[in-house]
Formats: C-alpha cells, sequence, structure tokens
C-alpha cells in the first residue's frame, strides 16, 4: 500500500514583473495537485510584492520577503539563513527559477541546511546587460557552486540549457506550458477587443515584453515606421512595462515621438488580457537579442497569429507554420515587407497543433507532478 507525502517547493524567481517566467510560474502554481505538491515563494526583493501575491495568499501558499541583495546585502543573506535554518525540515525541493547565474545563493545555503532536492532552472539565453571581467568571474564561481550544490538542472530550452549550464551539463527541458483553452482563435473574442480598442479598420501588430535591452524596441520602432509608410492604418500595441530601469522605455516613447507615431503605438503597458489583446491583432514581432523559449511565443501561435521572430531565437519556439524566423542583420525595411505580407492571411485554430506538441498545462503538468511523485511517494512496507 503506498502513502502520499504532501511536499512542499520552495520556489524562487517571482518579481513584480508579470513576465513570461512569473506567467509561467502561476500556471504551474494553479494547477499543481495541491493535495500533493505544495508551493511557497521567496522573494528576494522584499521592498516590492512579486506579481499575483493576492492569488498565492488567497490559495494558502506562503511568500516570505527577504531585502534586495542590491540595497542591504549581509542582511539579504542572513534572512535566507534564518529562514532555512526555521524551515528546514518543511521543505522537500527548493527551485531557482533565473535568466543567469549571477546568483546562486539559494542552492549553496539549500545544500547547507540539507534541503534534498535543489533545483536550478535556466529561463534564458543571453545576458541583460554588458557582461565585464568582474561578473564573468563570479560566474564561474558560482559555477563552481552549483556542481557543489545542485542536485537537477532544469532548462525553458534546449539552448538555454546549454548557454547556462554547458553542453555537457545533464539538464531536463521543461516546456513553457499554457492555458491553450485561453488563447485559442476565437472570431468573436477578435471582434469584440476590436470594437473595445477602436481597432476595427486597423492592421494590428502586436509585442509583449519588458523594456528592456534584450527585447530589443529600438528595432521594432524602426520596423513598425516603415510598416505605417507601407500602411498608413498600421497600429503598434506595446504590451509591458519598464522595472527599475525606466530608460529603454523612455527611449521608446522619446523615438515614437519624432517619428510622429504616436497616435498609431499605443503604450498600454502591463495587462490582464493578454490573451483578449492577441486576438485583436492581426501578427506579433518578436525581434529580441535573444530568449530562452518565449512564452509570448507559445501564446501567439495558439492565437492563431502570424510570428515574427528574430533568429537568434532558439528553433524550439517553432510549433506551426505561423513562425517566421528573421535576421536581426536584415534592415527594418526587410522586416517590414515580410510582415505585411500578413495582413491577407486567414487566422485559424491552431491550438491542437500545441497540445500536441506538448506545451499546454494540462500535459505538462503531470510531468512536473511525476518528477516529484516519484520520490515521494514510497511503499509503506520498505
Amino acid at each position: 500500500m503506498c502513502k502520499k507525502e504532501l511536499v512542499y517547493v520552495l520556489q524562487i524567481g517571482m518579481t513584480r514583473n508579470i513576465g513570461g517566467l512569473e506567467t509561467y510560474l502561476m500556471q504551474q502554481f494553479e494547477h499543481m495537485d495541491k493535495d500533493i505538491i505544495r508551493y511557497d515563494f521567496v522573494n528576494i526583493t522584499g521592498e516590492h510584492e512579486i506579481a499575483f501575491s493576492d492569488k498565492i495568499r488567497q490559495a494558502g501558499s506562503t511568500i516570505y520577503n527577504i531585502c534586495s541583495r542590491h540595497k542591504n546585502p549581509l542582511l539579504h543573506y542572513w534572512r535566507w539563513i534564518k529562514l532555512l535554518k526555521k524551515n528546514k525540515n518543511k521543505y522537500k525541493a527548493i527551485v531557482l527559477n533565473t535568466n543567469s547565474l549571477e546568483y546562486v545563493f539559494p542552492m549553496f545555503i539549500a545544500k547547507i541546511f540539507y534541503i534534498e532536492m535543489r533545483v536550478i532552472h535556466s529561463h534564458n539565453a543571453g545576458f541583460e546587460r554588458k557582461i565585464g571581467l568582474l561578473r564573468k568571474l563570479l560566474i564561474a564561481f558560482n559555477k563552481l557552486l552549483l556542481n557543489f550544490s545542485a542536485t537537477h538542472y532544469f532548462a525553458c530550452s534546449k539552448k538555454a540549457g546549454e548557454w547556462m549550464f554547458g553542453k555537457e551539463k545533464n539538464f531536463k527541458i521543461i516546456h513553457n506550458a499554457i492555458e491553450t483553452d485561453k488563447y485559442r482563435y476565437s472570431l468573436q473574442k477578435r471582434q469584440d477587443k476590436r470594437k473595445e480598442l477602436g481597432l476595427e479598420d486597423k492592421f494590428v501588430i502586436g509585442h509583449i515584453g519588458r523594456f528592456s535591452y534584450q527585447k530589443n524596441h529600438d528595432f521594432l520602432i524602426d520596423i513598425f515606421s516603415e510598416i505605417h509608410k507601407i500602411l498608413p492604418e498600421a497600429e503598434l500595441l506595446l504590451i509591458g512595462d519598464a522595472v527599475d530601469d525606466k530608460s529603454y522605455l523612455n527611449e521608446a516613447k522619446q523615438k515614437v515621438k519624432n517619428l510622429c507615431l504616436e497616435k498609431n503605438v499605443k503604450f498600454l503597458g502591463m495587462r490582464n488580457d493578454v490573451q483578449e489583446l492577441m486576438q485583436a491583432m492581426d501578427c506579433f514581432i518578436l525581434p529580441s537579442k535573444f530568449e530562452g523559449l518565449p512564452l509570448v511565443g507559445i501564446e501567439a501561435q495558439t492565437a492563431g497569429l502570424p510570428c515574427y521572430f528574430s533568429d537568434v531565437i532558439t528553433e524550439e519556439v517553432k510549433i506551426t507554420d505561423l513562425v517566421n524566423f528573421i535576421s536581426l542583420n536584415k534592415s527594418s525595411l526587410f522586416w517590414a515587407k515580410e510582415v505585411v505580407k500578413s495582413k491577407t492571411f486567414k487566422r485559424k485554430d491552431v491550438s491542437n497543433e500545441i497540445i500536441e506538441a506538448g506545451y499546454d498545462i494540462n500535459t505538462e503538468i503531470k510531468k512536473i507532478e511525476k518528477f516529484y511523485k516519484d520520490r515521494y511517494i514510497y511503499n509503506e512496507n520498505k
């Protein structure tokens, strides 16, 4: 006879930004079998609330706030020590969801306090900022710490895993899965949202992403400027905000103003209706300088949108024929001419292709549950 043991897992990686990583974690959290597995969260920038904090607390989970290490390094590390010392017998696993190896302290301290499973999960395939000698040395040192402390390595894609851990490291790919039902194409939802936004007669281009070096908004606006010359009825929806560093957002707004495109570019900020906004779009552009495996790329395909991605993004994101890769070395005019080809595109429901490829949360969550269940369902006779 088998007995079920409730497995408590401590998740790190949520920020105040509702981005791909945060959305991914929340998808897991909402669909996990809470009779078997419970997620709690550590907010490592405790000066701000993390995304979805109300939903997390309402579901009965705990959020531990630790002050940012940039604000007070000694206090940050001391609170980690206190947290794990107090709770070392509660948590079976700790998961560090990260975009770089500049910070791996939770893995090290979890090893010290004997937390059995210590998982690091790569969500990116490039650096957000210029990496100097000191950061290179820090990353090299942190790789040694991981060899000492991490028990499992996850990645959102092969490219993200190889970039962060190296080709020789054995890592498990966990798909950035979504609720396909929320995103599947619906003509009625499209018509309703376009009417609400006054977009009925427009050619609507969409982009979702925080304003940062990675997302390449400067080039995106150049592309749209060329599109607008070809199709004056074109509109660009920019969904997302800046976190801490507002310079990229301010530069984007100034560039739109300089190009006299203020009436044609909408800065929508953070939104809770992304799936509906995707219905209103006619195509989706993601000219990022690097990505792990962009969740928005899966969402856009599920919504039936023609997608135009930079060719540095992993080909693993190409689940359907809706995806087109274009080199960042090509001109903005070249991109524009490719994008306007989608003006006559007839959308359809392709959500079954997404499900069959393993990107539906209801399928993927079973793999994650199995990962924990295989270790913590045991035979009473043993």
